[in-house]
């Protein structure tokens, strides 16, 4: 039979609770039917250290074909910015988000060439939080050493944001279509953590699909295992 390399970076507060193994393919509904190399980032919080093994799985895959699964509520910018750049170094890549992507988990699921998503699924808006402060609240006339640090990250983070949407939407989008999202996803008008379903993902002209159910039940796996 064929198999499909899984690299597990599931973490539990500290813990790791993953490591790499080969899952084998099977008949049946609930079978993971790819043939691309999965990589799963099943973690409440993408730090550092996630972002380490995610860049070494990522490096040491065949091909230029990867399937991410998402469920995480987000992570440092670094670590997140780091995923999303070296998904955009391969030519095939999916992004499957069966329940929730948000804050930096959104930012990297959009930069897959395909994104999927379960029926119940969310995205939410990517802009910093510093010190547990949206930036886009700190201030204007602050010259505080943080706040001024802060303003770097949100406008690096726009900056990158209107990059991928424009590889997503396409270059021909118009720029009505393109604005409109970015102020969604920069959380112009809404709470940080504010979902943003398919359907939404959809009007916002970002291509995306429904994801099949067997993804829920890899997460669902990893999410019992939090609670041991």
């Amino acid at each position: 039979m064929k198999r499909t390399a899984i690299i597990t970076t599931a973490v539990a507060g500290a813990a790791f609770l993953g490591a790499t193994y080969l899952l084998r393919r099977q008949q049946g509904p609930h079978a993971i039917e790819r043939h691309a190399t999965v990589i799963p980032i099943i973690t409440p919080v993408i730090d550092f250290r996630v972002a380490e093994m995610v860049l070494e799985a990522m490096e040491h895959l065949p091909g230029d074909e990867l399937t991410l699964v998402l469920h995480t509520q987000g992570g440092c910018v670094l670590s997140c910015v780091m995923i999303a750049n070296g998904l955009r170094r391969f030519a095939a890549s999916t992004a499957v988000v069966p329940y929730m992507a948000i804050s930096g988990g959104t930012l990297i699921a959009l930069n897959a060439t395909r994104l999927e998503m379960g029926r119940n699924a969310a995205l939410s808006a990517v802009d910093p939080i510093v010190s547990g402060v949206r930036v886009k609240y700190m201030p204007e006339a602050s010259q505080d050493t943080e706040v001024l640090s802060a303003r770097d990250y949100a406008r690096s983070i726009e900056d990158y944001l209107r990059t991928t949407l424009t590889a997503r939407q396409g270059s021909s989008a118009p720029l009505a279509v393109v604005n409109r999202a970015m102020s969604r996803l920069m959380g112009d008008h809404t709470p940080h953590e504010w979902p943003i379903t398919m359907a939404e993902v959809a009007q916002l002209g970002i291509p995306v699909e429904a994801a099949p159910s067997h993804w829920a039940d890899l997460v669902d796996e990893y999410r019992r295992r939090w609670w041991r």
